[in-house]
């Protein structure tokens, strides 16, 4: 095995990929041009730098890992580039090949010879695949992250008896909606509808964000910045989904997601919450996409990441994802001592009850 490092992801790698697509795995955050409008926009305004690792056996590459480093406080951080927008942050891997302990061990050892200098490797978000080995996984025993993802099996949704009580409940506020105008399901093919409704899902997402006290990340104009450059993206590997549920000129309802050959990806909903909050209008554009997603041939709905309610009525597969940590100094020990803790007091719900009050005593003396 050998490596090769770049600040960019090579146009020749891409075109081998390309033309043997069915070997290799691409979670869609890892599309290179995802990942590039990601730095351009986020990335370089949070790390320090990016560089891609391509681990090659007879110039075909077997992982490419697409790194990125920032520093809190005095520690020195490697990370999988797509931050806090990107759901599955796995590597690139061809599916076929079978790792072997000197490659895992090869590839360690590149890692910190490349990052001589940080203290710890934080790889989040990783999928455990049930057919073929995630090498990042191998790297280390894995640790059970925060983060689960919800997803449906299309072949088995029929299955689903919970569904029926939704489905019956969307005809009712389809009725009540056909009351007030004319409802349709849109889904953008141009520019400028696909402008619009995106706009419309980052007004409706900050509404929603500030009424219930999290994190508002478009409050940040390196984070709506990425979403609207990601109309402009003719991307590698996966598509830009863009649709909307209307009533008239209103729109009730909005998704920004991504469509593979196999996979929707539901990434971006929001709903207005102030005119239509009553009439189920995310239920009622999911509804749309499912069937849409039947249409053409997918096997699978992913929600992705996110423990919101809905998801579980809807879904009927669960995946845990985990987080593989790597240190090189005593200061990424302790640190990976202080991230254990943290993740077990987040799964205990301590943090969240402790961030809440805080968030609301400082709203009462601001």
């Amino acid at each position: 095995m050998q490596l090769k490092t770049d600040t960019t992801f090579s146009k020749d790698y891409i075109k081998e990929i390309q033309n043997n697509r069915d070997d290799y795995l691409i979670e869609p955050f890892l599309d290179p041009v995802w990942i590039n409008t990601w730095w351009k926009n986020i990335g370089i305004n949070e790390y320090d730098e990016i560089k891609y690792l391509i681990f090659l056996k007879n110039n075909k590459p077997k992982i490419i890992l697409p790194l990125v480093t920032r520093k809190i406080f005095n520690l020195k951080l490697v990370e999988m580039a797509g931050g806090k927008v990107s759901d599955y942050l796995s590597p690139i891997f061809d599916k076929r090949y079978k790792f072997t302990n000197e490659d895992i061990k090869f590839i360690n050892q590149e890692l910190f010879k490349n990052f001589k200098s940080y203290d710890l490797f934080f790889f989040r978000k990783q999928k455990n695949y049930q057919n073929y080995d995630n090498p990042l996984i191998l790297l280390d025993k894995p640790i059970l992250g925060l983060h689960k993802s919800y997803s449906i099996e299309l072949n088995k949704f029929d299955l689903n008896k919970s569904i029926k009580k939704i489905f019956n409940d969307n005809k009712r506020q389809l009725k009540r909606l056909a009351a007030i105008g004319e409802v349709g399901f849109e889904v953008a093919d141009d520019y400028k509808n696909k402008k619009e409704i995106l706009e419309e899902m980052i007004a409706q997402k900050e509404q929603r964000y500030i009424k219930t006290n999290v994190w508002n990340m478009f409050a940040s104009k390196h984070y709506k910045n990425f979403y609207k450059n990601l109309l402009n993206c003719d991307f590698d590997f996966v598509k830009l989904h863009v649709s909307a549920i209307k009533v008239d000129n209103n729109y009730i309802s909005t998704h920004v997601g991504i469509l593979d050959n196999k996979v929707f990806y539901y990434l971006m909903p929001s709903f207005d919450g102030k005119k239509f909050g009553l009439y189920s209008g995310g239920n009622i554009l999911l509804e749309n996409l499912i069937n849409l997603s039947k249409f053409k041939n997918l096997e699978i709905f992913d929600f992705t990441i996110g423990g919101e309610n809905y998801k579980k009525k809807w879904t009927n597969k669960t995946t845990d994802l985990f987080d593989v940590i790597l240190t090189n100094s005593f200061s990424g020990k302790l640190a990976r001592v202080i991230i254990l803790v943290v993740f077990y007091l987040k799964k205990i719900n301590i943090i969240d009850k402790l961030y809440k009050k805080l968030y609301k005593l400082i709203n009462k003396c601001t």
